[in-house]
């Protein structure tokens, strides 16, 4: 009977993969009838002088003055970029807070924003930036190159808010040394030559007049953490961004308006944005995000692949359009706490010392990655507009590893490795260790995901084939981080990362390097001083501190990619996360939305990568 079971269960989803892997290449591949997006590049940026102010000149057609856009998000943590730690926050954020550069979405590559220019010197580690001239704060105060120093000096290479840009940004151990030149020029020199530095211009920049004062009173830190949060008064966001604060309206809604002092003109001359407001309703879960665009309260959104056909039928009726961003960057992944330490109040271990020898011990890991059927997974989750995720770097990046071989579901090998290290299911189809103790985790996750429930309900049932009890927990998103990243109480957890560059693997060093503040397989909190000090790094997380440091010191491309290839052969063959499946990123927009030209690089901010220039009819 339990062969015939089987049978007919492989059956079954072989099946419904197969017509799910059809129904993806029919919407998404060549000559479908939902192609990658591939809107002509629209040139470069211009800068003219306006009455003493370099201008930004936009590049799209000139457009309507007027209107709101209204988006959808989860509940904000907080609205400061520098303490944010999730993604909503940091895009709700940089609305905001421009930075030295920007990613062009067409090219990928960097281009000055509120710089003018910026220029490598031949020693390879000096960086020359100008600002444009001109450019004030949201308050009349200008914009100045004390303004870059103090962001960089303090903020980021003292390791205020999340300190997850000084992972990034440094080199052995180094920060850039940032030295003003004169009021808009300011001077980086980095500690030995840096290929992605140039990528970590679009630091936001901070108001020096108005932080300063925050970090310099008492309690500097934990001041500056409570800066700009939901409780915040509007009138107190000095900025530099298109867009200003109008309020905040918790689980509600959050309404930006136009910044009237931002540096950015149309082709006529006149001042962007061209949008009255924009807006972003607080939702609770992703089934409230579909029917809020279904019912045009919503002007953009990411349609889930679930609802794909639906809507592509739908299009012309309700007047919209979809367009396809290609596969998601985001990463979806089981991660174990790996965590052998002790709470340094409670002088307890974080996690229970039965349960960090399981999570430690690789056979353990790999037998759950091998347990996984991925491809039922993307059929169930995604209606097979998706794929199994296998290297840690996305597959759009072009230092994405394709050598390392997919993971196929096979029971029997998970059973075999579990065997190794003294595991053992009895008669009773319960998994015990060596020790005699039964097999049994919470792992955790965010609520509200209908992706969460899918997947979070599959696992368990996999993994039950082993023996294995898993006990799903669905918290909200915000306890959900403070868990994972500062209490560190936690077994496993079903999670997601989003790379703020696709395209640069370094972006991924504070998540991979031992001291990184998103190390979250191993997490280790800082000090006082906000460093990390790494004492019991595993011999393969020295391997991955010592690539990343290579990585970004090496520029030849092709040495790069040996580097990285290298370090996710390691997240490969040690499991700190099973990687699970990804999606197509397809998002709907009104067809009164115009200068919308979504590309790939854009999934971050739902292809309007050009806000101040996106309008209304």
């Amino acid at each position: 009977m339990s062969t015939t079971t089987t049978t007919t269960t492989t059956t079954t989803e072989t099946t419904t993969t197969t017509k799910a892997s059809a129904l993806a290449d029919s919407l998404t591949g060549k000559g479908s009838a939902l192609p990658l997006v591939n809107f002509p590049a629209p040139g470069p940026y211009k800068v003219i002088d306006q009455n003493g102010v370099m201008m930004k000149q936009g590049r799209f057609p000139n457009g309507k003055f007027g209107g709101t856009l209204v988006r959808y998000c989860v509940e904000p943590k907080v609205l400061n970029p520098w303490t944010a730690t999730d993604a909503v926050s940091q895009e709700l954020a940089c609305l905001m807070f421009s930075g030295l550069a920007s990613l062009d979405a067409f090219s990928g590559e960097i281009i000055p924003d509120l710089a003018e220019k910026i220029d490598l010197g031949k020693d390879g580690v000096t960086y020359t930036v100008k600002l444009r001239k001109g450019m004030t704060w949201s308050d009349g105060k200008p914009i100045s190159s004390a303004d870059v120093a103090y962001t960089w000096n303090t903020i980021v290479n003292g390791g205020y808010g999340n300190s997850s840009m000084r992972d990034v940004s440094t080199i052995g151990g180094k920060s850039p040394k940032v030295t003003i030149i004169d009021p808009l020029t300011v001077k980086f020199v980095t500690a030995a030559p840096f290929g992605p530095f140039k990528r970590l211009l679009g630091e936001p920049i901070a108001p020096e007049h108005i932080v300063k004062p925050i970090i310099d009173g008492a309690d500097g830190r934990r001041a500056f953490d409570r800066l700009w949060t939901a409780n915040s008064d509007p009138k107190s966001f000095v900025v530099s961004g298109p867009f200003k604060l109008k309020r905040y309206l918790q689980s509600q809604r959050v309404e930006f308006v136009p910044n009237s002092s931002y540096a950015g003109v149309n082709a006529e001359g006149k001042r962007l944005p061209y949008l009255n407001q924009l807006t972003f309703l607080i939702v609770a879960d992703s089934n409230t995000i579909l029917l809020k665009f279904k019912a045009q309260e919503t002007d953009v959104s990411l349609i889930r692949p679930r609802a794909v056909v639906e809507m592509m039928a739908a299009r012309t009726k309700d007047n919209f359009q979809l367009c396809n961003l290609g596969a998601s960057t985001t990463s979806l992944f089981v991660a174990f706490n790996m965590n052998r330490r002790m709470h340094p109040k409670t002088k307890k271990p974080y996690v229970p010392p039965h349960k960090s020898e399981w999570f430690n011990d690789l056979n353990f890991r790999q037998a759950v990655n091998h347990a996984l059927n991925r491809e039922q997974m993307v059929a169930n989750c995604f209606n097979g507009i998706g794929l199994p995720l296998t290297a840690s770097e996305s597959s759009v990046s072009p230092f994405c590893n394709h050598n390392l071989k997919p993971i196929k579901a096979d029971l029997a090998q998970s059973l075999s490795l579990l065997e190794k290290s003294g595991f053992k299911k009895k008669d009773d189809g319960k998994l015990y260790d060596k020790n005699g103790k039964r097999v049994e985790f919470t792992m955790v996750t965010a609520a509200g995901s209908s992706f969460n429930e899918i997947a979070g309900n599959m696992i368990v049932t996999d993994l039950a084939k082993l023996g294995i009890k898993v006990n799903l927990q669905f918290l909200d998103f915000s306890i959900l981080v403070d868990k994972i990243g500062n209490s560190l109480e936690w077994d496993t957890c079903l999670y997601a990362l989003k790379p703020a560059d696709a395209l640069e693997p370094n972006e991924s060093c504070n998540v991979y390097k031992s001291d990184g503040r998103m190390h979250l397989f191993d997490q280790r909190l800082a000090d006082k001083s906000g460093r990390v000090i790494v004492t019991d790094a595993r011999p393969w997380e020295k391997r991955l501190d010592e690539l990343f440091l290579k990585g970004a010191t090496t520029v030849d491309k092709s040495r790069r990619q040996a580097i990285y290839n290298e370090y996710q052969q390691i997240i490969y063959d040690q499991v700190p996360f099973v990687f699970l499946v990804t999606y197509l990123e397809i998002y709907g927009s009104r067809n009164s939305i115009k200068n919308y030209f979504p590309t790939p690089l854009t999934q971050s901010v739902s292809g309007l990568h050009n806000i101040e220039e996106i309008f209304k009819e």
